[in-house]
């Protein structure tokens, strides 16, 4: 029989995974009101809050494994009752809430394409611009899609949290979750967004962002433009 957790009112209303489940049946609502009416009267695609509500439900998704997975398994402890709490609550939920901020930022940016194709500088690419073990004619699913890029930016999260101050806004960390996700977590680890960010220059930190707007040793305008908004991204949180 199930049983609810002695702090249920306090998951309730504090787990970043419950409030983005929350957001997704507004969007999702909203979805059905609209199609209702005349979506193009309203200046707006058909299915706009239906397709942004798949995107946060995905990092609801995100949200809930983060603060329950064993990625942070020394700030996860199991009381009594075998509820599980967080001994360092307020870190945990804010990387799991720049992870989930993270995957709105970069879903847009890359699109998602269910066949594999080639990108700027020729490299096999699917979905939402993953590139690991992508081979020309691969194809994918929508959900396939989400999945993975839930999968991946959890992961490259993961990678560049020691090239990072461990105290960090959420907004600031996911503008670098989303830079890393493109540039990959090598590269972002041996840059100097990490050399300032570890040193304290937070704001020279964000300012580097702008300097990784090249691909084939070119400038790429959607590559600046993408830089531009992660930088904007990135010092709203300071």
């Amino acid at each position: 029989m199930f049983k609810l957790l002695p702090d249920w009112r306090e998951v309730l209303l504090r787990a970043w995974s419950i409030r983005l489940i929350l957001l997704t049946a507004v969007l999702s609502g909203l979805e059905v009101v609209v199609s209702l009416l005349d979506a193009d009267l309203l200046g707006m695609p058909p299915g706009a809050f239906a397709a942004l509500a798949g995107v946060i439900s995905i990092a609801a998704t995100v949200a809930r494994l983060v603060q329950q997975s064993g990625i942070w398994s020394e700030d996860i402890v199991q009381d009594e009752s075998g509820a599980l709490r967080k001994r360092h609550a307020a870190g945990v939920a804010g990387v799991a809430a720049a992870i989930a901020l993270a995957i709105t930022t970069i879903a847009p940016w890359e699109g998602r394409e269910l066949r594999a194709y080639r990108d700027i500088v020729g490299i096999p690419t699917i979905c939402f611009g993953e590139t690991e073990g992508v081979k020309m004619g691969d194809v994918a699913t929508e959900a396939e899609c989400h999945t993975q890029l839930a999968k991946r930016v959890a992961q490259f999260e993961a990678a560049i949290r020691p090239c990072l101050p461990a105290s960090l806004p959420e907004r600031t960390r996911a503008a670098f979750i989303s830079a890393a996700y493109n540039i990959g977590s090598h590269g972002f680890c041996r840059s100097s967004m990490s050399r300032r960010a570890l040193s304290g220059d937070l704001r020279g930190a964000c300012d580097a962002l702008l300097m990784w707007n090249k691909a084939g040793g070119r400038v790429v305008r959607g590559l600046t433009n993408r830089r531009k908004a992660e930088r904007d991204l990135c010092l709203s949180g300071l």
